[in-house]
């Protein structure tokens, strides 16, 4: 049987603690998986989401709920410190299934978009179509990044032999 998704029923305000809680909440598995995992009863956990209570969820406890696909926490303390969050790829990740050609698509795609912003030609849709190819873009350099620290600290997986 699978659990119906954690919706609460008061609005919260898009970035707000209490919104980034709830949906932290939503990507956990809801109210009574973050009572398990946390070990605190139902009124709590539902106190942590309600934007009418003065309840607020610890560092240490978003922490204990902030995995792979339970993000909402660290998503919102980079927007908080002007960033973005990019989950980094697995260190196992091969640099293998990135093509040179591949790469040189994302650069070509994203200095596009840089002119466009540069003369702000970019509609709402363009920019929303366009987020998941930035998002490919710098997952790639990311893994990258992963690859050339493994290779440049030692710490590199050896070829197969």
């Amino acid at each position: 049987m699978t659990r119906p998704a954690f919706k609460p029923v008061k609005p919260r305000v898009v970035g707000t603690p209490k919104a980034a809680v709830s949906h932290l909440v939503a990507q956990a598995g809801g109210v009574e998986r973050v009572m398990v995992r946390l070990g605190i009863g139902k009124s709590e956990g539902y106190a942590y989401t309600d934007p009418q209570s003065d309840r607020e969820l610890s560092f240490a406890r978003v922490a204990a709920l902030t995995a792979p696909g339970c993000t909402a926490g660290v998503e919102y303390l980079a927007a908080l410190a002007g960033g973005v969050f990019l989950p980094m790829p697995a260190a196992s990740s091969s640099i293998g299934a990135l093509t040179a050609d591949a790469m040189r698509k994302h650069g070509a795609a994203t200095a596009d978009l840089v002119e466009a912003l540069a003369d702000y030609r970019i509609s709402l849709a363009e920019a929303r179509e366009a987020l998941p190819e930035v998002e490919a873009a710098a997952r790639a350099v990311a893994l990258l990044l992963v690859t050339l620290t493994e290779i440049a600290t030692g710490r590199e997986a050896q070829p197969p032999d």
